[in-house]
C-alpha cells in the first residue's frame, strides 16, 4: 500500500492500535505516540487517522529520498506546505516537490471531500508535536541545558493549543524517529493553515445526497429482508449507518412506531455489551449524537417496520446471547452483530444495488448519502401544519443530532431546484410587464403583502375564538 513505510495493527488491552515501520523496518516513535493519544477513540476513527498519517509520513520520507536522504528545515517545510497540492493534483500539482513526490508515489487523485478528513488527521498530528516542541522548550530553559537543541519557533506558522502531554508522549516523540537529523530535537510542527491548494472548509457536494426519489427503489432492490430494514431506517431516520447498526431490539417500540438511538456509554453494562469481545467493545461508535429522539419519515418509516418484521421472522437468530437488532445472516459469524462488519463488505453491496437501479454517486459514498438526503428534505420539502414547507434548521439539527448549527447547515443546504424555481418566479415578478420594477414598488408589494398575511391571521384568530365561545 505504501511504498516506505508499513502501517501494522496490534492488539494491546483488547483493543486495537496501529504502528508504523520506517524505512530501517523499527516502528516510528512520534506516529506511535500520536496513536496512543487516540486510544479513547472509536475503533474507525484511529484506523482512520492511523491510515491517512501514514500515507503522510509516506510522502515526506519520500521527500528525504528525492533530496538525496538530506532535507533542510526550509525544505520541510516546503514539502509539507505543498500536502494538500500533492493529494489534488498528483503529478500536475503546481508545487515542483508534489510532482516529484507523485511521479514517484502515484497517489489517487483525491476530491475535495475525501481530502477533509485526512486533513484533519494531519492537523491534529502537528498539533501534538508542536505541543511536544514547547513542552521540551522549556524544560531545556528550566534546566539550563545547551546540549539539547529544541527550536524556538515553529516549523510552520499558526495557532497551536496547549494541553498537558503524558509521559508516554514526551517520551516518544524525543526518541528518534524518522526526522532525526532533519530538525534538531525532532519533529516541531504546529496546526497547519495552508497546505497547497486545499482551502479549508471542503464545499458541500449536493451529488453526496441520494436521490430522493430513487430511495425506495433502493431499499426494495436489496437483497435481504435485514439490508431492506437497514437502509429503510437510515432514509426514514437520517441516522449514521454506525448508529443504525447498533440498534438493540429494546431501543424499538413497534407499536408506537418509534425509535431511539442511544449513546452506548449510557448503558456501559448492558447485558448485550457484555457479550462482546473487548475490541469489539471499542468498535461501538458514537458521533456525539445530543438526542435520542428521531423522526421517521414516510414512506421509508413504513417500509423499514414491513422489512423488520420479515426479518425477524425469516432471518434472525433469536439465540439469546444480544440483543442487537442487526446480525451476520451467512458464515462462521452467522447471528454475530453485524456492526462488527467492513464497511468495504457494506460499501460493495450498496454501489451494486445503485448501480442496478440507475444511481450514481461519488466514489465511497454509502450509507450517509441517505442521511444528506433526509436533511435536505427536511430542510425543504416536510410538509408543516401551517401549510408551509420545511422545518427551522435549529429544529433540523435536533432531529439530526449534530452538536453545532453549522454542521446542520452543512448537511442539508437548500435545495437547488428550489432556489431556481425563487429566482425563476422573482424575474417573472420583476419583468412582469417587460419593464424593470422600481426598488420602492418591490418594497411596497413585500409590505402589501405581510398586511395581508396579518389580517389574514387575525380573521382566523377570530372565527376560531368565535367557534369556542358558542
Amino acid at each position: 500500500m505504501f511504498k516506505n513505510v508499513s502501517l501494522r495493527r496490534r492488539n494491546g488491552n483488547g483493543k486495537p492500535t496501529w504502528v508504523l515501520l520506517g524505512p530501517d523496518g523499527h516502528a516510528i516513535p512520534a506516529f506511535t505516540a500520536f496513536a496512543h493519544s487516540l486510544r479513547k477513540a472509536p475503533t474507525h476513527t484511529l484506523e482512520s487517522y492511523s491510515r491517512h498519517l501514514a500515507e503522510f509520513f509516506d510522502y515526506l520520507v519520500e521527500v528525504s529520498v528525492i533530496h538525496g536522504g538530506t532535507v533542510t528545515k526550509l525544505k520541510l517545510t516546503e514539502a509539507i506546505e505543498a500536502y494538500g497540492d500533492y493529494l489534488q493534483l498528483g503529478v500536475d500539482a503546481s508545487e515542483e516537490i508534489a510532482r516529484k513526490v507523485a511521479a514517484q508515489l502515484s497517489p489517487s487523485v483525491n476530491s475535495a471531500a475525501s481530502i477533509g478528513p485526512k486533513m484533519a488527521a494531519i492537523r491534529k498530528f502537528l498539533r501534538l508535536s508542536e505541543d511536544v516542541r514547547k513542552e521540551l522548550a522549556e524544560v531545556a530553559r528550566w534546566k539550563g541545558d545547551v546540549k539539547t537543541s529544541v527550536d524556538d519557533d515553529p516549523l510552520l506558522p499558526g495557532l497551536g493549543q496547549r494541553r498537558e502531554l503524558t509521559s508516554f508522549e514526551v517520551r516518544a516523540m524525543q526518541a528518534n524517529s524518522m526526522f532525526a537529523g532533519v530538525i534538531a530535537g525532532g519533529p516541531k510542527f504546529i496546526d497547519l493553515v495552508s497546505l497547497g491548494g486545499y482551502g479549508g472548509e471542503t464545499p458541500y457536494d449536493q451529488n453526496r445526497a441520494f436521490p430522493y426519489d430513487k430511495a425506495t427503489d433502493l431499499i426494495d432492490s436489496m437483497p435481504t429482508f435485514r439490508d431492506k430494514a437497514l437502509y429503510a431506517f437510515l432514509a426514514a431516520s437520517g441516522s449514521r449507518t454506525s448508529e443504525g447498526l447498533q440498534l438493540l431490539l429494546q431501543d424499538i417500540d413497534v407499536l408506537e412506531g418509534t425509535v431511539r438511538l442511544v449513546d452506548p456509554e449510557l448503558r456501559k453494562g448492558h447485558a448485550s455489551y457484555r457479550t462482546l469481545s473487548a475490541e469489539d467493545r471499542s468498535s461501538l461508535a458514537w458521533k456525539g449524537r445530543t438526542t435520542q429522539l428521531t423522526l421517521l419519515i414516510e414512506p421509508f418509516a413504513s417500509k423499514f417496520f414491513e422489512s423488520l418484521k420479515g426479518y425477524l421472522e425469516h432471518e434472525r437468530i433469536a439465540h439469546g446471547k444480544d440483543d442487537f437488532v442487526f446480525q451476520y445472516l451467512s458464515g462462521e459469524e452467522r447471528g454475530m452483530p453485524y456492526f462488527t462488519s467492513a464497511a468495504s463488505t457494506r460499501l460493495e453491496l450498496f454501489h451494486k444495488v445503485c448501480a442496478q437501479i440507475g444511481v450514481v454517486l461519488p466514489s465511497g459514498t454509502a450509507g450517509h448519502s441517505l442521511r444528506h438526503m433526509y436533511g435536505t428534505y427536511l430542510i425543504n420539502y416536510f410538509p408543516r401544519l401551517d401549510g408551509n414547507y420545511g422545518l427551522p434548521p435549529t429544529e433540523v439539527q435536533q432531529l439530526m443530532g449534530h452538536e453545532s448549527l453549522k454542521s446542520t447547515l452543512k448537511y442539508a443546504r437548500y435545495d437547488q431546484d428550489l432556489l431556481k424555481l425563487e429566482i425563476q418566479n422573482a424575474n417573472r415578478v420583476l419583468f412582469s410587464k417587460g419593464v424593470p420594477k422600481k426598488l420602492i414598488e418591490l418594497k411596497l408589494e413585500a409590505l402589501e403583502f405581510q398586511v395581508a398575511t396579518l389580517r389574514n391571521q387575525i380573521n382566523q384568530e377570530t372565527i376560531a375564538s368565535g367557534k369556542f365561545g358558542t
